[in-house]
């Protein structure tokens, strides 16, 4: 295997690894509310949005958008994405 179709092969479980994340935290959430909390008192609102901000830039990765713009390039990438969602599950699902 050449470097550059291993380089391809690594970006392609990314983003297939972007989009399993993405669409288990979208389950979770829509089909199963209650794993969040238990009442609309009780949802952690400030790690909830940071769970969903750091879903949608899995989506957003994993459906393989590349912005043009490097800032943009940089919040969309798994590099961000992935500790973004573990913060905010951590805040939601286990604190």
């Amino acid at each position: 295997m050449s470097n550059a179709s291993g380089g391809r092969l690594l970006r392609g479980l990314a983003r297939a690894a972007s989009l399993l994340a993405a669409a288990a935290i979208a389950a979770v959430v829509i089909l199963y509310p209650r794993l969040v909390a238990e009442d609309t008192a009780s949802v952690p609102h400030g790690f909830l949005v940071v769970l969903l901000m750091g879903m949608s830039a899995a989506w957003v990765h994993g459906f393989g958008f590349i912005p043009e713009n490097r800032i943009l390039r940089v919040l969309f990438s798994p590099v961000v994405a992935w500790p973004v969602m573990l913060i905010g599950a951590w805040g939601v699902f286990l604190r």
